[in-house]
């Protein structure tokens, strides 16, 4: 039988960006067993599985699973600690999510300001949108909160695929026979906004950079 035990989630003033002094929280109930068992690797403390649960803490032992190779047992109470139990057993409600939107301070080719817009994960989920849940540690029998979700790409490696674009529609341009009029401003068009990236959003996150629709190379 789950308990339900309500708990707060801090929200960061931004995605990606591992700062929370904005103090935004979201209220979510975990919805799960109140006592969880959980296996964790003896050098590193990442835990690898859960191994047990229950409403006790004997009927949790009685469904315990063995451990792995080189792992260890350690189990949490999440009347206490429902955040944590959140993490490890992915079982809460955060309910709705406001989503965040952000003015970037530029313009599009029309004139438009450029917003960009990051959906956050209602009712499950949105806990592994803000921390990389597999990095969850057990270390001097306490939970050690996992790894915040940075973005996966950065901007030197997103710079070196502009360039590589650019690159590319210079090579299509010189086949002018191969395209329409209509079609090499296109990719005209395409291959200025790509070399104004590095100035016009010098301030701005890459991964909020929105692109136009790229042009079809034959």
């Amino acid at each position: 039988m789950a308990i339900e035990k309500a708990f707060t989630i801090a929200i960061p003033d931004q995605p990606y960006v591992e700062d929370f002094s904005g103090g935004r929280t979201q209220d979510a109930t975990y919805n799960g067993p109140k006592f969880v068992k959980f296996q964790y690797h003896k050098d590193t403390g990442v835990i690898a599985s859960i191994i047990g649960d229950g409403d006790t803490e004997e009927e949790m032992n009685a469904n315990e699973l063995p451990c792995m190779e080189d792992h260890l047992s350690g189990f949490i109470n999440a009347d206490e600690k429902p955040l944590e139990a959140a993490m490890i057993t992915r079982s809460y409600n955060a309910g709705e999510v406001a989503d965040y939107s952000e003015d970037l301070g530029t313009t599009d080719a029309d004139g438009n300001a450029e917003v960009w817009e990051h959906y956050w994960n209602d009712g499950v989920g949105v806990l592994g949108q803000i921390y990389k849940l597999e990095t969850i540690k057990y270390q001097n029998n306490e939970i050690v909160m996992p790894d915040f979700r940075t973005h996966g790409l950065s901007r030197e490696a997103f710079m070196e695929g502009v360039n590589g674009q650019i690159a590319g529609c210079t090579t299509e341009l010189a086949k002018s026979d191969t395209y329409t009029d209509e079609e090499i401003a296109e990719i005209t068009a395409y291959k200025t906004f790509l070399e104004s990236i590095e100035t016009k959003y010098a301030n701005v996150d890459h991964w909020k950079i929105n692109f136009p629709v790229s042009p079809n190379f034959k």
